[in-house]
């Protein structure tokens, strides 16, 4: 009897065993069942090591095991997602774990993000359609656009571009530049250039390369130097004031920066040979014109045809035209009076009969003449000044530091480290 008794509770006993084992996490999987906190460290360990499939597979682990609120339960659903999609490549997956978290905890704080990501999967898996109409629920593509009036001369799915919007456009162009698409194949060929732009802008924001790190710093560059001039704008440009006081002070006291220089007007007889050039000399000083010589003796076809016309030298130049860099023969020239024929000059080029066509003498501008470049110059003084004091006011309210040590080498104690 005794021996009946204790085999009844020998095998209660493994029931109960059994029960609790099958209960446990795991489903009889492990006596000894893992703590859903120490698969989720797993998780993230595979994840940090990219073994990105094992680490989906922890995290799934994990939402079945753990008992954790809603929004951890959406953020590890979206941080699944995720994987799929930017490790994975798994398109199908990264949008079922998104819409997962869209369809099952909507209120969660990650919810919005993972709609989002919803875009790009839709993209990837070519359901263009798809991902427009996503993206135009969740944003509004026009919101920062001025509104259109007048005719409709496009339009990409719902969105209008019309004539008005176009003409903005083309009217912040140059005047030049803005003529030549008064044609109207040209226009048009404009448009569809700005059609292929939105379009690709629609494109690239359905696979999120505006998260992209490198887009993104470029863009806040650009946009912290937009901030920045206007702010100069405001305190610099804006505060400039020029008065004719100050442009009639500073053209009196700047007269060299609106010296006109000696100048010179010249031809010449170009040949091949001193013999020759001394030739052509002599005829013109026996009375032939020296167009005629030009045309007789110059071997210099380019000139020939302009009665060896060359253009003008300058007092300060070393330039002569189709001589090159050679001052000294513009220190000669310019010290003959007009309509003089210079002795032959030699050069690289040959020997040369130079004709002093005609001379301007040197002169100063009159403020008439230069009163706009001097209201320029004045206005541009006046912004260095309103620019240093600004600078120095901010390098003082900001408590700004240069250690001028450390642009040059490696100091211990001038300066403190970046990861003080």
């Amino acid at each position: 009897m005794r021996d009946v008794v204790l085999s009844i509770i020998s095998i209660c006993l493994l029931l109960l065993i059994v029960v609790l084992v099958l209960m446990s996490p795991g489903g009889g999987g492990s006596a000894y069942p893992i703590p859903p906190e120490q698969i989720r460290t797993l998780a993230s360990a595979l994840e940090s090591q990219g073994l990105y499939d094992q680490a989906v597979s922890q995290y799934k682990k994990y939402l079945d095991a753990a008992e954790i609120p809603i929004e951890q339960r959406a953020n590890i659903l979206y941080r699944i997602g995720s994987l799929y999609l930017d490790n994975l490549h798994d398109y199908e997956n990264a949008l079922a774990s998104f819409l997962e978290v869209s369809h099952l905890y909507p209120q969660a704080k990650i919810a919005p993000e993972a709609e989002k990501r919803m875009v790009r999967c839709f993209e990837e898996l070519q359901r263009g359609g798809d991902a427009q109409r996503k993206l135009k629920q969740l944003t509004d593509l026009e919101a920062e656009e001025e509104e259109g009036t007048g005719p409709v001369v496009a339009q990409i799915g719902d969105r209008r571009i019309t004539r008005d919007q176009l003409e903005r456009e083309l009217n912040q162009m140059p005047e030049n530049q803005r003529k030549y698409y008064d044609d109207p194949q040209k226009r048009r060929q404009y448009l569809q250039s700005k059609l292929f732009e939105e379009l690709l802008y629609d494109m690239a924001l359905r696979k999120e390369y505006q998260k992209d790190r490198e887009i993104r710093q470029q863009m806040r560059r650009v946009e912290k130097m937009m901030l920045a001039q206007k702010v100069l704008r405001e305190e610099v440009n804006d505060k400039i004031q020029v008065s004719d006081g100050d442009i009639e002070l500073y053209y009196k006291a700047n007269q060299d920066q609106f010296k006109i220089p000696l100048t010179a007007k010249i031809a010449h007889i170009l040949t091949s040979s001193q013999e020759k050039a001394e030739e052509a000399q002599k005829a013109v000083s026996e009375g032939m014109a020296f167009e005629q010589a030009v045309q007789q003796f110059s071997e210099d076809n380019a000139s020939k045809s302009n009665n060896g016309s060359l253009g003008t030298i300058s007092q300060g130049s070393q330039y002569v035209p189709t001589v090159g860099q050679a001052p000294e023969i513009v220190e000669r020239l310019l010290a003959l009076d007009a309509q003089a024929v210079s002795e032959p000059i030699q050069s690289e080029k040959g020997y040369h009969l130079f004709k002093i066509l005609e001379k301007t003498p040197e002169r100063i501008q009159t403020l008439d003449e230069v009163k706009q470049r001097v209201q320029s110059l004045v206005g541009q003084r006046k912004a260095a000044e309103l620019q240093d004091a600004l600078l120095q006011r901010l390098l003082k309210a900001e408590k700004v530091k240069i250690f001028d040590q450390s642009l040059v080498e490696p100091a211990e104690d001038a300066a403190p480290s970046a990861e003080e």
